[in-house]
């Protein structure tokens, strides 16, 4: 049963029953707005309506442009249709079609040709139903088409053309002399991947369905939008500058700001874009492609949420992204080889003593020397090396950890986790089974999330440090302040710790905003039972302002850098022993 404005509309079998007759004629008139946008949620194929009486008629805006119809709203389409359907069909498409609108009966089910907008003929079922006004004459008539065949053509869940199509119609643009520029547009949903995780795949066709519509309405008549692999949808963009692409990709993200997809749910969705637009040369297009799929993860991977043309720069990166791919695989395949764990020491803000280590994992490239965890760590989660590597920094800590706890019970070992592996229960598994064999004591152990990378939706963050929790396993925040979320988290997550992130740090001696925000938190986080720890101490005259303000533990410099494991040893273990 579907709702619209007290009026209900039954959906069954392709038939369409209408009760409440009176009151749902008043939704014809000057549109279908009110009863259109209801038919095409509840079906893929595509849904036409019209009104027999002044004989308008609406079709969806993917099915006018895959044959040619002159707008969505076309008047007296017949005359337009009787052109395109196949000569031998042409008689009972006739038949069939004018005996509803005259109604001589209320049902029809037909199979026939018609020619595409590239001149090619394709199957259609049709399933046409009338609704009568209270006199019993033909009021509304609305269709059920389906592309036979459309699994080759049609995507299943946006009802947009599919890959195949793109690139045909790309490869017959770029073989017409007419055009002096060509461009295609990819659009890629930000962070899809975790919507699919953390909820499920049809919820994630959902969003898919919903962005697709929005995209396809927010283009130009004249521009037609294409479902390509995962959440990328494809564009062809004909005679147009860069200004006038990006001006078609901010207009998007405007339209999909003002829709709050999914409210219930909270889930923010931005896009990223890659763009590539070049004059006449000689280029195929599957180089076009491959040059805009660079354009998109170059997008994503520099902050998101923004379109990016390619250029010299997209390239460049893009043979660096291969080699330190290759290198990581190569890394892992050789147990480990290059990889390496450093660990920083942490200290009681009262007493400075030593009460716990940073495990931080670092990586030298045979090529590159040493890279970024700010660089490759995204590349492993990317890839979902991340869960291979994140179980070999547990193994190697809680054993290089073990014969520390003998002498000093009560430190703490913090490893940085990726939501990637906390979302996969499988996962948390094996890092219950790597503590159970080392003998490690969970109640030693922290994991830590980054605030500003993390998970945005709270719920589902609140079940996967419960599962954490449930293991004994503290959890504390990274980054604290710098994420958008911050204080919703603090509300609704049970969190161990946080650890104030290092840029409230480095101002301290000249910026009072930064000496309040401190003591806040820490008063706050002080009822809710939540330690904190302060990053980034560097200098004398810092740690004596952070004194002051009771956070539990700091981290810095000037306790101590990141150091290997034998230095590790040699500066802290040895004096824990004496």
């Amino acid at each position: 049963m579907i709702e619209t404005d007290n009026n209900d509309i039954v959906i069954k079998d392709s038939l369409i029953l209408v009760e409440k007759r009176d009151e749902i004629m008043e939704l014809a008139g000057e549109n279908f707005d009110k009863i259109y946008p209801v038919l095409e949620k509840i079906n893929d194929d595509f849904i036409v309506i019209g009104d027999i009486k002044t004989m308008t008629f609406k079709f969806p805006k993917v099915l006018m442009k895959k044959i040619g119809l002159p707008s969505e709203i076309v008047e007296n389409p017949y005359t337009y249709w009787k052109k395109i359907v196949h000569e031998k069909d042409l008689v009972k498409f006739r038949e069939a079609t004018l005996g509803l609108i005259k109604g001589e009966y209320d049902y029809n089910d037909i199979e026939y040709r018609v020619k595409d907008i590239r001149g090619k003929n394709i199957w259609l079922k049709h399933k046409g139903s009338i609704i009568r006004d209270k006199n019993g004459d033909p009021w509304l008539l609305i269709s059920v088409i389906s592309i036979l065949g459309k699994q080759t053509s049609i995507d299943s869940i946006t009802r947009l053309m599919k890959f195949t199509e793109f690139f045909e119609h790309f490869s017959e643009k770029l073989k017409n002399p007419k055009i002096n520029e060509l461009g295609m547009l990819i659009i890629g949903v930000d962070n899809f991947e975790e919507i699919n995780q953390l909820h499920s795949r049809q919820y994630g066709d959902r969003v898919l369905k919903m962005l697709a519509d929005i995209i396809q309405y927010s283009l130009p008549e004249d521009i037609c939008l294409y479902r390509l692999d995962g959440d990328n949808f494809g564009i062809i963009l004909e005679d147009v500058s860069k200004d006038k692409a990006e001006e078609i990709y901010l207009n998007i993200k405007s339209q999909l700001k003002k829709v709050q997809i999914l409210k219930k749910e909270k889930i923010n969705i931005t896009i990223s874009a890659g763009c590539t637009i070049f004059s006449r040369e000689k280029i195929t297009y599957q180089e076009i492609y491959k040059f805009t799929i660079y354009s998109l993860m170059y997008s994503k991977k520099t902050g998101k949420n923004k379109i990016v043309f390619f250029s010299n720069e997209v390239m460049e990166n893009k043979i660096r992204h291969f080699e330190i791919l290759y290198y990581l695989k190569q890394s892992i395949e050789n147990n480990f080889k290059d990889f390496e764990i450093y660990y920083q020491p942490q200290v009681s803000a009262k007493t400075e003593e030593l009460v716990g280590f940073e495990a931080l994992l670092r990586w030298k490239c045979e090529k590159f020397g040493s890279v970024s965890p700010n660089e490759f760590i995204p590349f492993l989660e990317e890839t979902g090396m991340i869960n291979v590597v994140g179980k070999w920094v547990l193994e190697e800590t809680t054993k290089f950890f073990k014969e520390w706890l003998k002498i000093y019970p009560k430190l703490k070992i913090s490893i940085n986790v990726s939501c990637i592996q906390l979302i996969n229960e499988a996962c948390i598994l094996e890092f219950k089974k790597i503590i159970e064999k080392n003998k490690f004591p969970v109640e030693n152990l922290i994991f830590e999330i980054t605030e500003s990378n993390t998970i945005k939706n709270i719920k589902v963050l609140k079940k996967i440090c419960n599962k954490i929790q449930n293991l004994g396993i503290d959890i504390a925040l990274d980054d604290f302040g710098v994420g958008y979320s911050s204080f919703g988290i603090l509300k609704e997550v049970h969190i161990d710790m946080i650890k104030i992130d290092r840029s409230f740090v480095k101002d301290l001696l000249i910026n009072p905003f930064d000496v309040t925000f401190i003591k806040f938190i820490t008063e706050i986080s002080k009822q809710r039972n939540i330690k904190v720890c302060l990053e980034g101490v560097e200098r004398k005259e810092e740690l004596e302002i952070v004194k002051s303000l009771e956070v539990d533990c700091i981290q810095g410099y000037y306790f101590g850098k990141p150091e290997c494991k034998e230095e590790t040893i040699r500066k802290y273990y040895k004096n824990l022993a004496k």
